[in-house]
């Protein structure tokens, strides 16, 4: 009995891990689902990153913070040279004016604020 226990556990486990889950549904059209930015966030346009340490919005350039982070449109982590070109973003800065995190705007935040 408990091999048959044992092989069936092996297969549900196996079924789990290979489970395809299927892809939330995509939000009505005209509905806004925005993200929730902290309050003192700014809104500009980033420039492609071509340096290390600092960043340019508009056309002032500020020292990037310890840890920055850049969230795409689907709020993930991505990597700052992988932004090629000038694109819309809400920014928030560190108490020593570093620019400390950064969101990509979807085009229904652009058009909400």
């Amino acid at each position: 009995m408990s091999m048959l226990n044992s092989v069936i556990g092996q297969a549900v486990n196996a079924a789990m891990e290979n489970a395809v889950y299927a892809p939330p549904p995509a939000p009505e059209l005209g509905v806004v689902s925005g993200r929730a930015f902290p309050d003192g966030t700014a809104i500009g346009e980033l420039q492609p990153i071509n340096g290390l340490m600092e960043i340019t919005i508009g056309s002032k350039t500020y020292p990037r913070a310890p840890g920055m982070q850049i969230r795409n449109q689907q709020n993930l982590i991505v990597m700052p040279m992988t932004i090629q070109a000038k694109i819309p973003v809400r920014y928030q800065l560190d108490g020593s004016g570093s620019v400390f995190r950064i969101w990509l705007l979807t085009q229904a935040e652009i058009a909400a604020k």
